[in-house]
């Protein structure tokens, strides 16, 4: 199956069903590339009542191979024996998350520099990346927790690029202490 061209799929029924038909779809596929849950990755849907949805567990919007959407499509439309049906099938173009962070020791400074800006996944760009370090002499030796620091980094910005090179970056920073990854955005082709 080829992988180069990533959808969102909105699958409206039970979400247990959803899941349960999609993981079984693509444990029986020889090749089938990677899928994500939206929910599980969260990528931000773009209409209240998709979200709604979502948390009621009545639909799965569904990341993968545009092959892959287009085989589990072709398999729903042909049973009944489950209340699954595709409400839709959108190309995605690219997908971005915004982050951001506050540190208030060089150490971390540097930790955290090198999460964000190094070993990116192959097509991800780094944009509106623009840290800002105070250092504030009056505060030295003031504790870490403390509301004066003498050393401060922040920093806004956000990755850019293919679906699963974002996607693996929000994993990478989910467990980051001073990194908070928002939603994850998909931009689909009109």
């Amino acid at each position: 199956m080829c992988h180069g061209t990533y959808v969102e799929i909105e699958i409206h029924g039970p979400g247990d069903q959803a899941v349960g038909f999609v993981e079984g779809y693509r444990l029986a596929c020889d090749d089938p590339g990677q899928v994500w849950f939206a929910g599980r990755e969260h990528v931000d849907l773009e209409g209240f009542f998709d979200t709604l949805r979502s948390k009621l567990h009545r639909d799965a919007h569904v990341i993968c191979s545009r092959a892959l959407a287009d085989a589990m499509a072709v398999a729903l439309d042909a049973t009944d024996l489950v209340e699954l049906e595709v409400a839709s099938i959108r190309q995605i173009e690219h997908a971005e998350m915004p982050f951001r962070y506050e540190v208030y020791s060089r150490e971390e400074a540097s930790a955290v520099r090198k999460v964000i800006e190094e070993q990116l996944p192959e097509g991800i760009r780094l944009e509106e990346y623009q840290p800002e370090e105070r250092v504030l002499d009056d505060a030295r030796g003031v504790e870490l927790y403390g509301p004066v620091h003498d050393y401060t980094l922040s920093a806004s910005g956000r990755y850019v690029g293919p679906v699963p090179g974002v996607l693996e970056l929000a994993r990478r920073l989910s467990d980051q202490t001073f990194i908070h990854p928002e939603k994850i955005h998909l931009h689909h082709t009109t």
